[in-house]
């Protein structure tokens, strides 16, 4: 009976770490490609905004792909129906904990970038950035520390089986919850101040940027809800039977980091191609006002050579940025 019990197990181990790969392959190709795309739209920016972007966006996705790896390692380890005895302390818990605390970091640096996008948006007021952050870092010190709790197993397994493993699963459960919450909150204050300064702006340009920023984060927002809310639903379904870390909860644990990182690339790639054709479409308009004022040459008229404004305001804009992509546009507005 224990023999068969173990070897169902082992297939159920199999099974979830298959669905999980699985899944995260679909998602994680998505996920490239915008990274592809998000960095290429900020490259061409040489401001020092685009460029610390850029570094986060490429933390964030070493990050992922480190997420990506683990999983792969799992599923590779699981197709093995008959393991060792050392397997589960040599394989199973360090690719676990590596796994959960990728996914805490990735939560952390989404969250981290709303947080700042809160700040910039809020006038750099000091309860803007330390309210914020202040959830923000605790709600991952708290995922932290059940993914620690997985480490007692070397040293107090029973505890860890009987007590502990149950713990760190309604944690995370707990930790998904608030950064629902967190991410609720700020994306609708965001909204609100965004909506509320620009209402009375009756500049064209202003209004056109204004709905850029409002569809970058509804985007942005909604992808991560979306995660989040099939993770949550997930985690209050029942349980496999055999073992309480394998199950509908589980596997979306381990896809739902892909979800933030598409959530940052989308964002990026919105306000990174907008501001590319926005600056396409200024040059184009400027050289087609030149090539008309030389065109009065032949009726008398003395030719008045417009300057191009571009260079000139592309150093102010570099000095004046703030350090996210959402600044230059949100700037404007408030400052209307």
């Amino acid at each position: 009976m224990t023999d068969i019990t173990v070897s169902d197990a082992n297939v159920l181990n199999l099974n979830i770490s298959a669905v999980i790969l699985a899944a995260l392959c679909g998602l994680f190709g998505v996920y490239s490609m915008l990274f592809l795309v998000s960095v290429w739209s900020t490259y061409r920016h040489k401001s020092d905004a685009s460029r610390r972007l850029r570094i986060v966006t490429i933390v964030l996705f070493v990050t992922l792909l480190i997420h990506f790896i683990t999983r792969s390692l799992q599923f590779a380890r699981s197709r093995n129906l008959n393991p060792s005895d050392t397997e589960l302390y040599k394989w199973s818990i360090p690719l676990l904990v590596v796994g959960n605390v990728t996914t805490t970091f990735a939560g952390l640096c989404s969250d981290g970038l709303l947080a700042w996008r809160f700040y910039i948006i809020f006038e750099r007021k000091w309860w803007a950035k330390w309210i914020p952050s202040t959830f923000v870092v605790i709600n991952a010190l708290l995922c932290w520390s059940a993914d620690a709790q997985h480490l007692a197993i070397y040293h107090h397994q029973e505890l860890y089986e009987n007590v502990l493993l149950d713990v760190t699963l309604k944690i995370t459960v707990a930790w998904g919850w608030l950064m629902f919450a967190i991410n609720t909150t700020m994306t609708g204050l965001i909204l609100y101040k965004i909506l509320s300064v620009s209402r009375g702006v009756e500049n064209t340009k202003s209004r056109l940027q204004t709905a850029v920023v409002v569809r970058a984060l509804i985007e942005s927002a909604t992808v991560t809800w979306i995660g989040l809310l099939i993770y949550e639903i997930a985690s209050l379904a029942p349980t496999g039977g055999i073992t309480t870390n394998y199950d509908v909860g589980y596997v979306m644990a381990s896809i739902l980091p892909v979800f933030f990182g598409i959530s940052q690339t989308l964002i990026t790639f919105r306000l990174g191609v907008t501001k590319e054709l926005s600056q396409s479409a200024a040059q184009s308009s400027n050289q087609s006002r030149w090539m008309h004022s030389n065109s009065d040459t032949t009726s008398g008229t003395a030719v008045v050579h417009i300057r191009s404004p571009l260079s000139e305001s592309a150093t102010k804009q570099d000095e004046s940025e703030f350090d996210l992509e959402l600044s230059e546009l949100q700037r404007e507005k408030l400052q209307v």
